[in-house]
């Protein structure tokens, strides 16, 4: 059984994709030229970033293999970590970060992140994101986690409502399948009454045909007793 969590009130990616001026996706092998190039532009590790091309969302250009904006998306267990963006100098930044940021909340909740940390220091990040307490930066357990950097998260999924919808969904499913097991026995014991007058009329018929020798047909019954005898 899958299903679906909640998010929480200040995530408006499902609400508000339709009304974007440009969209994110994800990138693709076919990417990789265009995210070299961007990832060279803003200074980061290009040649160990290419074997993770798949995981970083990207924002195409108008002309074909163009790309403006990219940014990374790490997902360990229910956390995840957004970073090494890189963007087209000369663009409209807040926009194209908008567009990451709507794609980066349905990415991560669709495989069943939580939470996003990043330590990116952009002021639009800084503006979605707040900064983790140093409480909760302790309780990190993921592969990315450093317990000495400035980590900034945002909480993707409202904990509560998430707990709340997957005991009601629980709560269906059980109620499904204790309903499917009293169809199935039903099914069973309609066979089994079934099977029995199956049986029950052939033993009549059986009967029936047993008196008809003895009364219309005496001596062919005397002469099949005197056989069962023989033996």
């Amino acid at each position: 059984m899958t299903l679906t969590l909640p998010l929480i009130g200040s995530d408006v990616a499902s609400t508000f994709v339709e009304d974007a001026p440009i969209r994110a996706r994800r990138a693709t092998v076919d990417d990789l030229p265009a995210l070299q190039s961007l990832w060279q532009r803003a200074d980061l590790p290009w040649d160990q970033l290419d074997r993770y091309v798949t995981e970083f969302l990207v924002v195409p250009g108008e002309e074909e293999g163009t790309l403006l904006a990219a940014i990374g998306l790490q997902i360990d267990g229910d956390q995840a970590l957004t970073h090494s963006e890189a963007l087209f100098p000369g663009e409209d930044t807040d926009v194209l970060r908008s567009a990451l940021w709507l794609r980066l909340q349905i990415v991560a909740r669709n495989q069943g992140a939580v939470q996003l940390w990043t330590l990116e220091d952009a002021p639009f990040w800084r503006s979605v994101f707040t900064r983790a307490e140093p409480a909760v930066i302790q309780q990190l357990k993921s592969s990315f986690a450093d317990p000495t950097a400035e980590w900034w998260t945002f909480q993707l999924i409202d904990p509560v409502k998430a707990q709340k919808l997957v005991d009601e969904r629980m709560a269906i499913w059980e109620a499904s399948r204790q309903a499917d097991s009293t169809q199935l026995a039903d099914s069973i014991q309609r066979f089994r009454q079934f099977s029995f007058l199956i049986v029950g009329v052939v033993i009549a018929m059986m009967a029936i045909m047993v008196l008809y020798v003895v009364i219309r047909r005496p001596e062919a019954f005397q002469q099949v007793l005197r056989g069962f005898g023989g033996r």
